[in-house]
Parts: C-alpha cells; sequence; structure tokens
C-alpha cells in the first residue's frame, strides 16, 4: 500500500517508482522513486542522462510510439542511448537482457502493480526489442512473451516483421473480481490492444485457478478500459511530455517565418512567438504576461517582444529582451535568457498534466535565476499538475524546493532527490525524502561530501 505519499499521474496511472535493472552503470534492479518534483543529482558520468533516456523511453513505449506499437526507441532526441550492446550491462560477459519498468498503483492507491519489460537483441547489433512483459500484483500475475511474425506489406511484396506477444500466464487468486481492471488498466492497455488486435486465444483462462471470465467477457473488460481512458489512434495513454536538451538552439539576430517542429532544443519556439503574436492576441498576451512575471522575479529580463520585419506571414522577425534599458536583439542580451525561453514558453504554453524530462535547465543562468525557476516548477507541480524529472547540478534549485516546502507551498512527499553515488564499477541509488522543515531524509554521508563539502570548509566546520 503507498499510503498517502504523491505520486506522478500519467493518462490516470499513478507512477510511483521507476524500476532499472542491469542497464549500463545500474547493477542489478535499481529503483527511483518518481515524484511531481524530482532531481536527478549526481557526479559526471553517473547516469543521470541514462535514467531520463529510460524514462522517457517507456512513456513512449505506454503511447504506442514505436516500432509497430510494441518495439522500444532508444534513440530518439536527446537520448542516443546506442543499440542493445550499448546498453545492456555485461554484455562482453554475455548478458542476453536488461528489463525497465514502472511501479505504479490502482485507483485510489488501493494497490501497487508492477509492470516489468524484459528486453533482448532481436539480431547482432540491433536496438532492444520486448522479449517479455509482466504485469504483477494484487496476488496475481500476467505474463506476456513477445515474437515475430513475418508478414507482407499493402503490395502485397516487401515482407517485414510484426511484433506479437502471446498470454502465457494469468494468475489470480479467488475473490479478487477486480483483477482485470486493476491490472489490465489503465498503464498496460498495450498488452490488451496486443491481444485484440493480434486475435490471441484467452481459452487457456477457464482452466486456470479463481478465473471466471471467458474470452467475450474478458475482451469486453479489455475494451471497456480503452473507451473510458479515451485512448487515441495508437491507443497511447499519456497526454503529453516534453525533453529538453541540456544545451538549447543558439539565438539568432533575425529568424525565417519557418514551421518547426517541437524538438529538445527548441528551436521552433521563435516561430511559436510570432505565430502567437499575430494569430492569437489573448493567448500572446498570457504568455507574455507569464514570461515578464518570471523574468522580473528572477531578475532576467523586464519586457519580451516580436518585432516584425514586415507585413506578411512570411516576413522575417526578430526577439527583443529588455534586461537594462531600451529593448535589444536577443543576441545581445546574456546567454541564460535564450536558453532558459525555450523551456518557459513550453512550460507556459503546455496544457495541465504534462511530463518534462530536464537535462540541467540551470544552464547559464546565475543562482538567483536558478532558484526561481525551481520556485516555478513547485507551482506548476501544484497548480497545473506538471510532473518534473530534472537533472541537475544546481545545489541552488535544490535549496529553493527545499524552501518551498518549508513554507507550505509544496508538499514534502510531493519532492524527491535521488542521489547517484559511485561505487567501484557500477553507480549506487538513494532516494532521499523531506520532512515538513526540509530536513533531508536518508541522505549518505556522500551527498553531504557532493553539495556541502565546499560550504561547510568556508564556514570553517571542515578544514581545506
Amino acid at each position: 500500500m503507498f499510503g498517502n505519499e504523491a505520486v506522478v499521474e500519467v493518462g490516470g496511472v499513478n507512477i510511483q517508482k521507476l524500476i532499472v535493472e542491469d542497464v549500463r552503470c545500474f547493477s542489478g534492479r535499481q529503483e527511483f522513486n518518481i515524484r511531481p518534483l524530482t532531481f536527478l543529482v549526481g557526479e559526471n558520468s553517473t547516469g543521470k542522462s541514462t535514467v531520463l533516456g529510460c524514462f522517457d523511453t517507456l512513456l513512449r513505449f505506454s503511447r504506442g510510439i514505436g516500432h509497430y506499437g510494441f518495439d522500444l526507441d532508444f534513440n530518439v532526441q536527446p537520448y542516443q542511448m546506442g543499440v542493445f550492446a550499448d546498453i545492456v550491462r555485461g554484455h562482453r560477459r554475455g548478458k542476453k537482457y536488461f528489463k525497465l519498468g514502472f511501479e505504479s498503483t490502482t485507483e485510489n492507491n488501493e494497490e501497487n502493480i508492477e509492470y516489468v519489460l524484459t528486453l533482448e537483441e532481436k539480431e547482432k547489433g540491433s536496438e532492444p526489442v520486448v522479449q517479455e512483459q509482466r504485469i504483477s500484483g494484487c496476488n496475481s500475475e500476467i505474463v506476456f512473451i513477445g515474437g515475430n511474425q513475418e508478414e507482407i506489406d499493402q503490395s502485397g511484396q516487401r515482407p517485414y516483421f510484426r511484433r506479437f506477444f502471446e498470454l502465457v500466464n494469468f494468475s489470480e487468486e479467488p475473490g479478487n473480481k477486480q483483477f482485470l481492471i486493476k491490472m489490465l488498466g489503465p498503464f498496460t492497455a498495450m498488452s490488451a490492444i496486443a491481444a485484440l488486435d493480434l486475435g490471441l486465444s484467452f481459452d487457456n483462462l477457464e482452466e486456470q485457478k479463481g478465473v471466471s471470465l471467458g474470452e467475450k467477457e474478458l475482451q469486453k473488460s479489455m475494451r471497456n478500459i480503452i473507451e473510458a481512458l479515451g485512448l487515441g489512434r495508437r491507443y497511447g495513454i499519456v497526454k503529453e511530455s516534453y525533453s529538453f536538451a541540456p544545451i538549447r538552439s543558439k539565438p539568432q539576430r533575425t529568424y525565417d517565418p519557418l514551421k518547426g517542429d517541437a524538438n529538445p532544443e527548441g528551436g521552433d519556439v521563435p516561430m511559436v512567438l510570432m505565430n502567437m503574436s499575430r494569430t492569437d492576441e489573448r493567448g500572446w498576451k498570457t504568455l507574455k504576461e507569464n514570461l515578464i512575471a518570471f523574468g522580473q522575479s528572477s531578475g532576467l529580463f523586464t519586457d519580451i517582444n516580436v518585432r516584425r520585419l514586415g507585413t506578411s506571414m512570411g516576413d522575417p522577425f526578430q526577439l527583443q529582451i529588455k534586461v537594462n534599458g531600451p529593448r535589444a536583439n536577443v543576441m545581445d542580451v546574456g546567454y541564460g535568457v535564450n536558453q532558459l525561453l525555450p523551456i518557459l514558453v513550453r512550460l507556459f504554453n503546455a496544457d495541465e498534466d504534462v511530463v518534462f524530462l530536464m537535462q540541467q535547465p540551470e544552464v547559464h543562468l546565475h543562482p538567483k535565476g536558478q532558484a526561481e525557476l525551481s520556485s516555478l516548477l513547485a507551482k506548476l507541480a501544484k497548480d497545473k499538475r506538471h510532473r518534473f524529472l530534472i537533472e541537475t547540478h544546481s545545489d541552488a534549485m535544490i535549496n529553493r524546493a527545499r524552501i518551498e516546502i518549508m513554507n507550505k507551498r509544496i508538499a514534502p512527499e510531493d519532492v524527491s532527490l535521488i542521489y547517484l553515488e559511485p561505487g567501484g564499477s557500477s553507480v549506487n541509488v538513494h532516494n532521499i525524502r523531506f520532512d515538513e522543515q526540509a530536513n533531508l531524509l536518508g541522505a549518505p554521508s556522500g551527498y553531504r561530501d557532493f553539495f556541502l563539502h565546499e560550504s561547510d570548509k568556508l564556514l570553517g566546520f571542515v578544514n581545506g
């Protein structure tokens, strides 16, 4: 039972933990506590970006985004994790698989559900493919085993392999009548769809102890879950998620109004600002007010404007920022402004319940700006139910989050601090919590050395 602790809710699923087993620097099974505001800290090369990449890959998989909806793509920007041999730990020693998963809770946080994928190498030099989906909890378990099925494309000429899953195990304790709803929905909707779309047999369910649902009733239950969730074309369950690269796009003195797709570097953001300023007066006013409010509180800027260099939508334009004195071209202001601007625009423009994965959002920001960004994230986590997983080296961001806890603007159970500590050939994972006074609970001695040693020396608590 998860009690009253807060968790990340994505598409109706309460994500409590990320599970990683034998991935790169993480030896064996490691668990990462995920909360609305989660910080990843540690020295360089301790797996922070790997954690973000695994989380992002699982989110996209849950939305059915991948090869035929069932394989995982580990090489979507900004995460380039390579092929199976680059990801699995112990490949040279013959390791044949690794695992990724979530621990979540059912509706009303009644029961813990664990959803774990086992991934293997389809062929030498290839990306990982899902070999098994295992859903366990509520004293029950479902196991789907994956495989490949050769098919012919619509032209009738080109063969390809489609992934499929076969139900190989279904167990239930007698009396647990809500088992299917808890286990197959909503985060495991892909498993249900795999069975429905590919016509897998459920005849063996009748033979299992404690199971009273026939094939038609089982399929009806699955379809009810899907319809209730309002799942999209690929049965995706995550409303929206964004990843931010550690270095955002470079500013330009003049922009051409080309339509750009959202990307981790934020190269499309100038076009977003231009289009809003010309076609969405109300939206532009609200966005501009939010940007200016943050700019003033952080000391970064006091105004922002889109300067048109013509009258048509196809004419070039410039971004102007006011810091002190008259407006200046975005090229001529501090680098911290243009590095943070893509993040701010995405945050303020997003609908509710969006997941943001951030790599070093504090890049080029002075400490006050870093602290104000942390306060903004805490506010958005509460007001718009956004969720943040942040790789950072900023003690200013973490300290401000602790102040927000002390001032009761965010609950301590809504904040997680994950410290990744080098330990020989692998990395140790420390899940640090906070109490009502923002004291750190469960912090190892290495965390003090990582963040606080220099401050202690300055105060004379330790010798240089």
